[in-house]
């Protein structure tokens, strides 16, 4: 498979439970911390041709932040689509999501979003935002604790009152993985 590194569709499928090799891998706010203002370019979604920060247009929506570096595209789409038809079924107003890829240094803006509004159209994706932040410089990623080693693909924070309830680490779009985060999202949706 390819990686976002490489550009291609496979970097929006999945999101793993554990870190690799069996030892457990950490990134991002744990959870009961507080998830705080950034602004990530959209490609697609709501927000898309915007900066708009989803912590203050959204404010205390639960929401879900997909963090990618670098996982594959089959794996993020999976996610992605997940997120689309929770969000179809609670409704725009009760469910935000929002994928975020750390943009490769090697990789320009421009094929960034170029390939990230294929997947979007692909994926028939609406509700869920396509959105990079640049580089795993980008103050964003040092300010949600993205760990950036090749050995994290994705980084998934579901939150709500703009307190992070659950935090997953190389998430699989496979059935447990997605069973999981379907449980995260409905805690933090008050279900």
């Amino acid at each position: 498979m390819k990686s976002l590194t490489s550009i291609s569709l496979a970097a929006l499928a999945s999101l793993p439970l554990l870190g690799l090799a069996g030892a457990q891998l950490h990134s991002g706010l744990a959870p009961g911390a507080m998830v705080s203002a950034f602004e990530p370019t959209h490609v697609s979604g709501p927000d898309a041709g915007t900066k708009t920060c989803p912590i203050c247009k959204y404010g205390k929506a639960p929401a879900v932040q997909v963090w990618v570096n670098g996982d594959t595209t089959e794996n993020v789409a999976k996610i992605a689509d997940a997120l689309e038809g929770a969000i179809k079924m609670e409704g725009g107003d009760k469910l935000k999501a929002f994928v975020v890829f750390i943009r490769p240094s090697n990789v320009s803006a421009s094929m960034l979003e170029g390939q990230l509004k294929m997947v979007a159209e692909k994926c028939k994706l609406s509700h869920v935002a396509l959105t990079y932040v640049d580089g795993p410089a980008s103050k964003f990623v040092g300010q949600y604790k993205i760990n950036t080693s090749s050995k994290v693909k994705n980084t998934v924070l579901v939150y709500h009152d703009m307190k992070v309830d659950a935090n997953f680490v190389n998430l699989q779009g496979d059935q447990k993985g997605l069973m999981a985060l379907k449980g995260a999202m409905m805690k933090a949706c008050g279900m």
